[in-house]
């Protein structure tokens, strides 16, 4: 195993994971599976730890800087969290057929739908008092704006959270591809505060997960190891990042993610 090369593939999963908020694992499984073959197990735990360094390396900054929403995230986490362990517990059980065929399915129809959004040419709707669901704020760092938002839709994002946790516990690429997009496109939240969140979430959603591929012996700390530090070191890049990036550039960034692994699911299913 060539261990320079998994530190620097590192560094560069985790700096993307970062600025898109989904964890590094989208490119740290596939690159230790199909280039170095690492069992799927081996790299999954591997990458769950990578998910953990992701998202202390980067949440300190995204809450500094007023980008993450604490409550919300608080809010989701416990579902997310939960999630993890069940993914965990079931990964060795689940056809990962058909796992993937809905898991890919599904991501194609959220990244059509970020598309959608994206091309639509209305104001924004200012937060209505009189609303369900709580508002917050952050201050744009691209031009130093302050823009409120109301999260809504708090029963179907903790349903979604749930789901993200048992993806990320099944596959070890963090809950990010699914929590995105939910509080992106269906709690109304803007997609630079969505991203900080999921990652401000990663943490102890991949923790709850990675505990238990420890118990059953499939984590590998001569590999685990140098995926954490170059993680580490590349999230805190990404983080720094994504203030000088603009909300159009990270969704089509999402989506394009989204759509790569969606292509990376349906290979899976017909070469199983």
């Amino acid at each position: 195993m060539d261990v320079l090369f998994v530190f620097l593939i590192s560094i560069g999963a985790g700096g993307f994971g970062a600025l898109v908020g989904i964890g590094g694992g989208l490119i740290i499984v596939p690159v230790l599976t199909l280039l170095l073959d690492v069992p799927i197990k081996t790299a999954i735990a591997a990458s769950l730890i990578g998910v953990i360094a992701t998202s202390m390396s980067a949440t300190a900054h995204y809450l500094d800087a007023g980008l993450a929403d604490r409550r919300l995230g608080l809010v989701l986490l416990v579902a997310t969290a939960a999630g993890g362990v069940t993914g965990g517990l079931i990964g060795g059980y689940l056809d990962p057929r058909i796992l993937a065929a809905i898991f890919g399915t599904l991501l194609i129809l959220v990244a059509l739908q970020m598309l959608r959004q994206r091309r639509s040419t209305h104001a924004p709707v200012p937060p209505d008092p009189e609303a369900a669901g709580f508002t917050s704020s952050y201050v744009e760092p691209t031009d130093g704006s302050e823009v409120s938002y109301r999260v809504h839709r708090l029963p179907l994002g903790t349903a979604a959270s749930f789901v993200a946790g048992n993806v990320s516990g099944l596959l070890g690429v963090g809950g990010g591809v699914i929590n995105v997009p939910t509080m992106n496109v269906a709690m109304g939240v803007p997609i630079r505060v969505a991203t900080s969140t999921s990652t401000y979430m990663l943490g102890p959603t991949a923790a709850a997960s990675a505990i238990l591929y420890f118990a059953a012996g499939a984590l590998d700390p001569l590999l685990a190891g140098p995926v954490a530090l170059g993680v580490f070191i590349g999230a805190r890049a990404g983080a720094r990042l994504q203030a000088r990036v603009s909300q159009g550039t990270l969704q089509l960034a999402f989506i394009g993610v989204a759509l790569v692994f969606a292509a990376q699911m349906f290979l899976r299913v017909v070469t199983s």
